[in-house]
């Protein structure tokens, strides 16, 4: 409707106003239904990429926790009259590792970039280092130590990974290592203690009887909570 009409409806200022007024306020009405419309799609989406990430991580969270299940699970009495444990599924050592194995796979095939593909890859590289396979598991252990530096588990994959590399010969390498690291005052890739069992089984693997009972003499004097402790007094007194 037009100015002009609306004179000629004798409509007075006032009028003109408040009818200026409700246009622009149904305008920002449909301005504001617009964004929350759009905040609200927004917030579904998020909420939705979060459930489907927490529900997948669940699961995959399960899934490894019944790969572990196995690999933790009793073995079947191989002598008459021996008593028999309710899990227990396998007849040998080597059944069970490859049962266990197919799971760990799975969990890594199924959800990768998860928490528990993280995990399973850990496994996977024990029960490859159990089988002799050195190569495939030292693969796996450096690929998450590069690829988690900040995960928790970070360390636990670099621990196994100095093991094998004496294992596979070279120990006077991870020595030499080892010295410097605990030769820093601060920011050593492995606890002090950690470090110093490693030394002690790299001394033991080329031979070094009387340096590998000093590491572990040490670690007896100067970590006597250390989750090493025990091995290194057993250590310490038999040698």
């Amino acid at each position: 409707m037009d100015r002009q009409h609306r004179r000629e409806l004798k409509h007075d200022k006032f009028v003109d106003e408040v009818g200026a007024l409700s246009t622009r306020a149904r305008e920002n009405q449909r301005l504001l239904v617009s964004i929350v419309g759009g905040l609200v799609a927004v917030a579904v989406l998020v909420y939705g990429v979060f459930f489907y990430r927490t529900t997948r991580e669940q699961k995959a969270q399960d899934a490894l926790a019944e790969a572990i299940k196995t690999m933790d699970s009793p073995l079947i009495p191989t002598q008459p009259g021996q008593p028999s444990m309710p899990d227990a599924k396998f007849h040998t050592d080597a059944e069970r590792s490859a049962a266990a194995e197919k799971q760990f796979k799975d969990v890594q095939t199924k959800y990768s970039g998860s928490n528990a593909a993280d995990v399973a890859n850990l496994y996977l590289a024990r029960i490859s280092a159990g089988k002799g396979d050195m190569a495939g598991a030292r693969k796996l252990l450096e690929s998450f130590v590069s690829e988690h530096k900040n995960n928790i588990l970070a360390q636990t994959a670099l621990y196994d990974l100095y093991q094998i590399r004496i294992d596979s010969g070279e120990g006077q390498k991870v020595v030499d290592e080892i010295e410097a690291e605990l030769k820093k005052t601060d920011k050593q890739v492995l606890p002090p203690d950690a470090l110093l069992a490693l030394q002690a089984h790299a001394f033991d693997a080329m031979g070094s009887a009387e340096k590998s009972r000093d590491a572990y003499k040490r670690i007896v004097t100067e970590y006597p909570d250390s989750s090493f402790v025990l091995e290194a007094q057993r250590r310490v007194g038999n040698a």
